[in-house]
């Protein structure tokens, strides 16, 4: 069933559940209006038109709320005579949601009751099937949740000295980190000098003094100036090595050169030009001895502290004092 209706001089064609907007209407939201002026009402193959209004005919309605109009622009002129005039106008508007549409005691909402109750049923319907398939779901969870712990089981039946094995061996990764060193090692040769060396994580000599120190506090205090040096050593730079065999000095920080036998190695100066540390050995190629730069640059930012180490070392662990020392040299 639905009708026709004529408000605010507009006609609306609605329909129970309809929501419409309307000239503004002398009401609150909330409230409930009867409007009269019903011209048309259809219900099924029977018409009924009203002469202007039908007899007996109502349409019941919902106040939903108070609402504006889209922006209208007025504009006139006369021409010739510089005469412009532009007005702007937004209309006033009533939401209606259309509730019931009776005629000669028959309403209209009692047949929409049936589809509502319908679409609640299948609504009901579908929530149970939801429910079934959780609980479906979750009883199938539990079922692999209980049968995933035997397999370490069987895994022991199967191989009994399995995880004995597992537990003797699992402590070797601590023992291995514990021999990696983030400090300085200091450590006297055997000509009864002070040196200094640092190790990467994995052990490996990746950089040591370039001479010794008679005293145990020179070599600290050295350390500290490597690490000085170290930190302002942004980049580095490729030198020639000098005609005449010996070093040629530049300025402070990291330099990288070819020596006689092909390798590439690096070296760091401080600001005076003296040499401070140098590679445990040299790279085949510049773009390695650049890497080690890297790797020298994060064990010396990563290593705080010092450490005296043992001096019951052997000689193939300690590193092997330079061929050519600044000592002998200036001697």
């Amino acid at each position: 069933m639905y009708a026709v209706i004529q408000t605010g001089g507009k006609q609306y064609r609605v329909e129970v559940g309809t929501e419409l907007e309307v000239e503004l209407l002398d009401v609150e939201p909330g409230q409930s209006i009867t409007l009269e002026r019903v011209l048309l009402v259809v219900d099924g193959a029977e018409a009924s038109v009203g002469t202007p209004v039908v007899d007996g005919a109502e349409v019941e309605a919902e106040v939903v709320g108070q609402t504006r109009g889209d922006k209208v622009i007025a504009f006139k002129y006369r021409p010739k005579a510089r005469r412009r005039v532009k007005k702007g106008h937004r209309q006033d508007l009533t939401v209606l949601r259309i509730a019931d549409i009776r005629l000669n005691g028959k309403s209209a909402a009692a047949g929409v009751e049936k589809p509502a109750n319908a679409k609640a049923d299948e609504r009901r319907k579908v929530e149970e099937a939801a429910g079934r398939q959780a609980a479906e779901d979750a009883a199938l969870a539990a079922k692999l949740a209980v049968a995933v712990p035997p397999a370490p089981e069987a895994a022991e039946a199967a191989a009994p000295g399995a995880a004995e094995a597992a537990e003797v061996a699992a402590p070797e990764p601590e023992a291995t980190e514990t021999k990696s060193t983030r400090a300085f090692e200091i450590h006297e040769d055997k000509a009864g000098q002070w040196r200094w060396r640092l190790r990467a994580r994995n052990g490996e000599l990746v950089a040591m003094s370039e001479q010794g120190f008679t005293t145990k506090a020179g070599v600290v205090r050295a350390l500290d100036v490597v690490r000085r040096n170290t930190a302002e050593a942004e980049g580095h730079e490729e030198i020639a090595p000098a005609e005449d065999g010996g070093e040629t000095k530049t300025a402070k920080g990291f330099e990288i050169y070819e020596d006689k036998s092909g390798h590439w190695r690096w070296r760091l100066r401080a600001g005076n030009g003296e040499l401070l540390a140098i590679p445990e050995q040299g790279f085949t190629t510049k773009a390695g001895v650049i890497r080690a730069l890297d790797v020298v640059r994060r064990n010396v930012a990563e290593a705080d502290a010092h450490e005296e180490a043992a001096s019951t070392e052997s000689s193939t662990t300690e590193a092997a004092p330079p061929k050519r020392t600044r000592a002998k040299k200036d001697e």
